[in-house]
């Protein structure tokens, strides 16, 4: 019986800590526990960030404030409409407006509205503004998207160079092994002195060091990753990601033509100044003269229903003669402006054109870096063997054999940096060009 109670009691504390299916709804992805990782493709990780990075989100209210100025844009060319009501009731009489009765309850209603005819072009310089001001926060949104996804792009391939270099270096000491072995065994022979054994020992201790160094930073990585993501734990690259990339054949010329004509840091400048051009046109409209047509029906009585029903019908217009130079002041501040939106341009097109080549000579480099390095992985293997079939035969010292080592491990460690160094490069290209590489032909 106190087993079956037992029993009862915990199904029913698990029931009541269980979470509900709305709260996992409203929950973002997340990672459980401190020790386990998410395993995500570089798609997956950049498609998790747009929804969940909370800075591309701050990014996107802009967006949407400037649909909301542009939808009041709009407004401007509909007419306005009221309407009124009201009844009252008094301790005491008054007289009613015919004067003809003492009353102590009325009624009224009316319903007017009004249509600005002209207002000196206003209406469509302000419509033309709001769209170029959308324009152009989507384009900062766009840049904002791709500057994350550059931010997803560096933590992934850093973490897939850390765990390249956890392998790399887990080669090491089986390599330190292998040669501590065979320097006792040299030393078993008569073929080596005791120094080369506490030599080759000191070796597998540092390798052993950089391994546990190395998965540390991997660590450290996988868990800014998540960050970058928007998530609350560690996440890791796919096994089946690797750092190796297909040659990138885009001439520089194409290039710097793409991202004067689509990047969005230029795109975002160049709405930004049309839409501060055309504040000029808005701020100018104030020496025209305006326009307006108004219309009301009411009734009003002392009973309900009333019968007094009455319509009015307005047409009016002015012309500011004076205002203590506003006019002026508005239309110079709407062109110091359009001024500095344009000067902004210019700096924005030279900008793009630094960075676009700073990022095309660091992929050109990573990528004759590539090259070499995997030339220099080959030798160093090879010479690795010939010197330690040298040392065996006692034509090499172990300085030569760890020299040997060690070139060995820095040329893989140089081809992992390299390979990085080219995907980031890439990754660079992209987000300043706000596109995918290659481009296609023009």
């Amino acid at each position: 019986m106190r087993l079956a109670w037992c029993m009862i009691v915990l199904a029913t504390v698990q029931l009541t800590w269980a979470p509900s299916a709305s709260g996992q709804e409203r929950a973002a992805p997340s990672v459980l526990g401190a020790d386990s990782m998410r395993e995500v493709t570089l798609e997956e990780a950049i498609g998790i960030a747009r929804t969940h990075n909370p800075e591309l989100r701050v990014s996107g209210t802009g967006v949407d404030q400037a649909e909301y100025n542009r939808l009041d844009a709009v407004g401007n060319f509909l007419p306005d409409f009221n309407a009124g009501f009201g009844y009252s009731n008094a301790s005491t009489g008054r007289l009613d407006q015919t004067g003809q009765a003492i009353v102590t309850t009325s009624y009224f209603f009316q319903l007017t509205g009004r249509y600005n005819l002209f207002e000196g072009f206003r209406k469509f310089t302000e419509l033309r503004s709001a769209r170029l001001d959308l324009s152009a926060e989507q384009a900062r949104y766009r840049q904002d998207e791709f500057a994350l996804i550059l931010a997803v792009k560096r933590a992934f391939y850093d973490a897939l160079a850390l765990r390249d270099l956890v392998s790399v270096e887990a080669d090491r000491v089986k390599r330190q092994e292998d040669q501590l072995e065979f320097v006792t065994q040299q030393l078993q022979l008569g073929r080596a002195t005791r120094s080369d054994v506490l030599r080759s020992q000191v070796d597998l201790n540092n390798a052993k060091l950089a391994v546990l160094n190395a998965g540390n930073d991997l660590r450290s990585a996988t868990f800014q990753l998540g960050r970058t993501m928007g998530l609350d734990g560690r996440v890791g690259p796919s096994p089946e990601a690797t750092l190796e990339g297909e040659p990138l054949n885009v001439s520089r010329d194409q290039i710097y033509r793409v991202g004067l004509q689509s990047a969005p840091s230029v795109v975002s400048a160049v709405e930004g100044a049309e839409a501060a051009a055309s504040r000029v046109s808005t701020a100018r409209s104030a020496y025209l003269p305006s326009l307006a047509f108004a219309g009301g029906w009411a009734w009003a009585n002392t009973t309900f229903p009333p019968d007094n029903r009455s319509w009015t019908l307005q047409l009016t217009g002015s012309y500011p003669l004076f205002n203590g130079f506003q006019r002026e002041s508005n239309v110079y501040r709407a062109q110091s402006q359009a001024d500095a939106a344009r000067s902004q341009l210019r700096a924005a097109e030279l900008q793009l054109i630094v960075d676009l080549d700073a990022a095309y000579n660091q992929m050109e480099g990573a990528s004759a870096a590539i090259d070499l390095a995997e030339q220099s992985v080959e030798l160093s293997r090879e010479d690795l063997r010939v010197s330690s079939e040298r040392y065996r035969l006692g034509l090499a010292t172990i300085i030569d054999l760890q020299t040997a080592q060690i070139a060995v491990s820095q040329g893989e460690v140089d081809l992992i940096r390299s390979r990085f160094d080219y995907q980031l490069g890439l990754a660079e290209l992209e987000s300043l060009l706000g596109r995918s590489l290659p481009v296609p032909a023009p």
